[in-house]
């Protein structure tokens, strides 16, 4: 570039910076500087506001979170004594049901005294005999004091 046509490029720049500033200051002329002061005042008083929030909610996390793992860690140790208690507890009616099994075929006369209360069957169901008659029902809940006929008795063993 030449300096005729540099000087010319200054004066363009000069003019538009001159322009721009005069459109910048008119533009600022119209606007009331203390409604500015106080959007700036409120937008500074909900940045404190948003800033105190974020950190409780920071803290909240941080304890829910610590909570959130302790409890996590105590239901799993629950589920698995309880998955422990369930697989013991079948183990043990299963014993119980062999040895029922294999007492009533040693001693099948004290088994048939103490089956006029109820008659447990192989299958684990259990016959009942109430007012209404003979009935069938999983061994939850037995009414114990309801007798069972002999011959029912008799003809639930052969």
């Amino acid at each position: 570039m030449s300096d005729t046509d540099s000087s010319t490029w200054d004066s363009r720049t000069d003019s538009s910076v001159d322009t721009s500033s005069a459109f910048a200051e008119a533009l600022a002329s119209q606007v009331n500087k203390a409604d500015i002061m106080r959007m700036v005042e409120a937008q500074h008083e909900m940045l404190s506001r948003y800033e105190k929030t974020n950190e409780m909610l920071i803290n909240f996390n941080m304890l829910s979170s610590s909570r959130y793992e302790t409890a996590s860690h105590d239901f799993s140790k629950h589920t698995l004594i309880l998955s422990e208690m369930k697989r013991d507890l079948d183990s043990i009616f299963k014993r119980i049901r062999i040895l029922k099994q294999r007492l009533g075929k040693m001693h099948p006369e004290a088994f048939s005294a103490c089956s006029d209360v109820f008659n447990v069957l192989v299958e684990g169901k259990v016959e009942v005999q109430d007012d209404n008659g003979p009935r069938e029902t999983t061994g939850t809940n037995i009414p114990v004091d309801l007798p069972i006929e002999n011959n029912q008795v008799e003809n639930n063993q052969t």
